[in-house]
């Protein structure tokens, strides 16, 4: 078995020639080799068997002058080949049944989130996906195991690209002396050319007190010497003139050109054939975004990439998840793809800005009209879209605006997109309510157990059963103007449970300016959270058996505790409060929800409501049954947990 040694930096390898619009030729050599069969431990997934692993690189190339790649930031100013194209590599890995009669003709691609490979559904690869994955983030380090591409760093002929750059750290700790990494190399790595400022929070002013002081390590780190005053939770914001920009916008590119010749074509331009034939071609495509993927997977979409070189349609389908309102901070110049912008973190990089929704608006407050369908509607190359987020999105990624035109006013959708509000989940979700112990941390309340990827799943079940057999998924369910179910933080009356705090703090956007760095702030945009019942759950959206059946209550926001930042949020982290379990002991200490035992009598009462709750949701296409098996054997296991 050969052993795979990925490049640090893209080699132009001197690939043959690619015609301006020959799709087929965007990709000169697949090189893949299966590593591992069977996979997955050996083990055998519901009738379609084992399935092997394959892993490689992929090698393209595009034509700049191509419309399809002219909005690549600085593509046209990247290194060419012989033919005058921009060449590129990317890591690829697939997961397809080893017996290849029983695959199911779709590919379902899932999005990296920072170079990791992530772990395929086991419910899925039940159903005969084959698994795909392509690396498109171009500022990772490679390693053997995770998912990244390797793109050209842009010139200004013979003379290095510089400009300004933003870094921001947030050390989380009491050390003294931290180390901060630079994304890109400082140009002049001398102390007259960078300037630091420290502030409290987001809204607190930027100062440089006389002891805080910082020197280059090198030109991709400084350390600094942090002022008294401030503690573990201090925004250090670092602006300093950066070289050597990579061109990261090809990401989308490469994500494009690979998954479009596995769907088309039968063999790369060295005669590989194509890995994923089988009696015939892919018969549909679809990508699921998670968090950071998810964002990329509503930019590539808003920036024209579902369309390949041929006019084709890439993706049938996206499911973008917990990605709110926000697109990625990649097709720029100096982008950093893993910023994501929170209340207290990260808050004033590019990515967040109009358009937010699919549906195409006018925005009063920047006067822009635009929508993230916009681009494929022009080609009619537009996927079908299941867009699900969490509780947490509405809190810390204004996944209100989705479903609200820029002055908050109701908005209908297309009919080719869904949206599902996956109520009292974190970001990411939990382990589940009745696995492990919920922990604070740096937060001021325990983490939210509550689970949000079975739900996922069954959406992205939805999702293939609409582009591959035309049935359409469940009507949205999210909350909105129309039905009362968005409301303003500041008006949720949360109820005034023992040990909690809530200030009703979100993550508020402003139209952002930035030519300047950092951005000169303009006005508001309506930011609303969603409406809760008398234990401060929410009370619309898609509501998982262990929502509709609680033991506790289920937030999407949590604070930060003292030491760190306190009273501002808890990035990513909701909040998790538990019923008594009985009513005297609620009365001890005041908790004004009813306990457990007021609730179900005993537990068997609980389970038995568990169990209606799954199955409503299996009926509705909402949850797989073998996942509300799995949840109800839990609850059936359980000692329901009634402290923190």
């Amino acid at each position: 078995m050969r052993c795979f040694r990925f490049p640090t930096r893209l080699a132009l390898v001197g690939l043959m020639a690619l015609g301006a619009s020959d799709a087929a030729a965007q990709i000169a050599r697949f090189d893949l080799e299966v590593v591992a069969s069977p996979a997955l431990d050996g083990r055998e997934f519901g009738d379609i068997g084992a399935y092997e692993q394959l892993r490689g690189v992929v090698h393209g190339a595009v034509n700049p002058a191509d419309r399809r790649n002219r909005d690549i930031v600085n593509v046209d100013r990247a290194p060419r080949n012989a033919d005058g194209l921009v060449e590129y590599q990317a890591t690829v890995e697939i997961y397809r049944p080893v017996d290849m009669s029983k695959w199911n003709g779709a590919i379902f691609h899932t999005v990296s989130n920072r170079g990791g490979a992530g772990a395929a559904e086991p419910a899925l690869l039940a159903r005969g996906f084959a698994f795909v994955r392509v690396g498109w983030q171009g500022n990772l380090a490679p390693t053997d195991a995770n998912i990244v591409a390797y793109l050209p760093i842009a010139t200004d002929g013979d003379r290095p690209i510089t400009a300004p750059a933003l870094e921001e750290f947030i050390f989380n700790d009491a050390e003294s002396t931290s180390r901060g990494r630079l994304t890109y190399p400082a140009a002049t790595p001398e102390p007259s050319r960078g300037m630091l400022s420290v502030r409290a929070h987001q809204t607190a002013n930027r100062s440089a007190p006389s002891d805080l002081t910082w020197r280059y390590v090198s030109d991709r780190e400084i350390e600094i010497d942090r002022p008294s005053g401030y503690d573990g939770g201090a925004i250090y914001e670092f602006i300093y003139e950066a070289r050597d920009p990579i061109v990261l916008g090809l990401g989308f590119a490469a994500m494009r050109d690979a998954i479009s010749y596995l769907r088309y074509e039968r063999e790369d331009a060295d005669g590989t054939p194509n890995p994923l034939q089988h009696d015939g071609l892919t018969r549909s495509a679809i990508s699921l975004g998670i968090s950071q993927s998810g964002r990329m997977l509503r930019d590539f979409v808003y920036q024209g990439f579902n369309e390949d070189t041929e006019g084709r349609v890439v993706f049938d389908g996206v499911h973008p998840n917990i990605a709110g309102s926000r697109k990625t901070f990649t097709n720029y110049q100096f982008g950093q793809p893993g910023r994501w912008q929170k209340q207290h973190e990260d808050h004033v990089y590019p990515g967040d800005q109009f358009p937010f929704t699919y549906a195409t608006l006018t925005d009063p407050i920047s006067g822009r009209t635009d929508g993230l369908l916009d681009r494929c509607a022009d080609t009619d190359t537009c996927p079908k879209v299941i867009h699900s987020d969490g509780e947490a999105e509405l809190w810390q990624a204004r996944a209100s605006l989705l479903v609200t035109d820029p002055a908050g006013k109701h908005l209908d959708l297309p009919d080719s997109v869904r949206v599902y509000l996956l109520s009292g989940t974190q970001h990411g979700g939990g382990p589940g309510v009745h696995t492990g112990t919920p922990r604070a941390g740096i937060c001021q309340h325990p983490s939210n157990p509550l689970n949000l990827g079975q739900i996922r799943t069954a959406l992205s079940v939805a999702l293939h059963e609409w582009v591959a057999e035309g049935t359409p998924p469940p009507a949205s369910r999210f909350p909105t103007v129309a039905n009362g179910g968005l409301v303003a933080a500041g008006g949720l009356g949360f109820p005034a449970i023992p040990g909690s705090t809530y200030t009703g703090s979100f993550n508020p956007l402003h139209l952002n300016d930035h030519r300047s760095i950092p951005p000169m702030r303009g006005a508001a945009y309506p930011v609303l959270v969603g409406r809760i019942d008398d234990d401060g759950n929410m009370t619309d959206g898609v509501r998982h058996p262990n929502l509709a059946v609680p033991i506790g209550t289920h937030t999407g926001w949590n604070l930060r505790r003292d030491g760190f930042a306190p009273q501002q949020q808890c990035a990513g982290t909701g909040s998790y409060f538990p019923f008594e379990l009985t009513a005297s002991d609620r009365t001890s200490t005041g908790d004004p929800r009813l306990s457990f035992e007021e609730r179900y009598t005993d537990h068997a009462g609980y389970v038995a409501a568990i169990q209606v709750a799954a199955d409503q949701l299996v009926d509705e296409r909402l949850l797989l049954a073998e996942h509300a098996e799995l949840i109800v054997e839990r609850a059936a296991a359980s000692r329901v947990r009634t402290q923190n």
